[in-house]
């Protein structure tokens, strides 16, 4: 009786090394395409930004960087251009470590539904929306934060002393809430797309909008600190998003939330923090 030789059965039983995803690939590409054009857009709309506060900075308090960024003023244009430049700037620094959470949407979730090829066309942009929708929200929340602290400031004088321990704080703070059960609970939802869509799942075109939203809001939980960094030490300047957003996407899509990097993190911002409290004028160098 005929036997194949074996280098014929090894052909025909070994899987494929490289096996072309069209899926994946367009998703990849489409969420870096994003991200890229966010980041240009973050480029030439910050400094419209500081020019727009440096114009009404005469009665702000200086706030290492908060007032700088953040008028004292509640118009509509002004929270409303706030807004835009701070949600692009979300989409920026998170559209890439969203890559494996809207490939298993893409991949796994729309073949649940109903249509198919409408959940991919119509829900993917829905799930992006609604998470954006929950940093919109946080945006917003600072914005009042900020416009109240620097109030506040105008009002008492004696405030303004806080601004000069404030990066100092954010960073230790940012550090020590690397070790709480918070972190740890929320970027648990953030690694898994497997766990997150199996206890959250929705269906229909508002089902991905929901969805896209809750994961923000423990997307929001796990990452928070990291934005109020990025705001009020950063200021909002390029190489601390740039910065801020390699992290994220170490700690999401690489290490998975690994406790050793979560560790590594967090002694680096309180480092950091003590460093700043003894040479505050550190952070002039990067901003």
């Amino acid at each position: 009786m005929p036997s194949s030789s074996p280098d014929s059965r090894s052909k025909s039983s070994s899987p494929p090394i490289f096996t072309p995803d069209r899926l994946a690939v367009t998703v990849t590409v489409i969420l870096l395409a994003a991200a890229a054009a966010s980041w240009l857009a973050s480029y030439y709309l910050m400094p419209f930004m500081m020019l727009s506060d440096s114009s009404s900075s005469s009665g702000m308090m200086a706030m290492s960087g908060v007032a700088a960024i953040v008028s004292s003023s509640l118009s509509i244009s002004t929270v409303g251009f706030f807004e835009v430049v701070w949600v692009i700037g979300m989409a920026a620094m998170m559209f890439p470590a969203m890559i494996p959470m809207v490939l298993f949407y893409d991949k796994v979730k729309t073949k649940l539904e109903s249509n198919p090829a409408l959940a991919k066309i119509a829900g993917t942009p829905l799930f992006l929306g609604g998470y954006l929708a929950t940093y919109a929200i946080l945006g917003l929340g600072v914005y009042l934060a900020v416009f109240a602290a620097i109030n506040l400031s105008m009002r008492f004088p004696v405030l303004a002393a806080f601004s000069i321990v404030a990066p100092s704080a954010i960073l230790i703070a940012t550090g020590f809430y690397q070790f709480s059960s918070l972190k740890t609970r929320c970027i648990s939802q953030c690694v898994s797309p497997l766990g997150f869509f199996a206890t959250h799942s929705k269906k229909g075109l508002f089902g991905a909008f929901q969805m896209g939203f809750t994961h923000g809001i423990f997307c929001v939980g796990c990452c928070w600190a990291y934005m109020l960094v990025m705001l009020a030490v950063g200021a909002m300047s390029i190489p601390i998003m740039a910065a801020l957003a390699c992290v994220i996407a170490l700690e999401k899509v690489i290490v998975r939330g690994s406790v050793w990097f979560s560790r590594a993190v967090a002694i680096a911002f309180i480092a950091l923090g003590i460093l700043v409290a003894f040479f505050p004028a550190i952070l002039s160098s990067y901003i």
